[in-house]
């Protein structure tokens, strides 16, 4: 799977690596979400994006995220790692 930077660097205009990890965070810690929600903020967001591509740029931002530890998954949801019950 390609980078998230590399993703943003050639299909963004509107983003840049540290704001999608905003954008990821901040939607994960208003609510539990699922990637296919991510992509819709993103698509949402870069309106030159389609959502296969919104879509590839979602996985690959809760990939990172997941390895540092800022998400979780819980089944088909991504959480915030203080929001996970138990």
């Amino acid at each position: 799977m390609p980078s998230i930077k590399f993703l943003i660097d050639s299909m963004c205009a509107n983003f840049t690596l540290e704001s999608m990890d905003t954008l990821v965070k901040t939607l994960v810690a208003e609510r539990p979400c699922t990637l296919s929600d991510i992509a819709q903020r993103i698509a949402d967001s870069d309106r030159s994006l389609d959502i296969k591509s919104a879509q590839a740029i979602a996985e690959a931002a809760v990939e990172a995220l997941s390895q540092r530890g800022d998400v979780v998954f819980q089944g088909p949801y991504l959480h915030s790692p203080r929001s996970v019950p138990g």
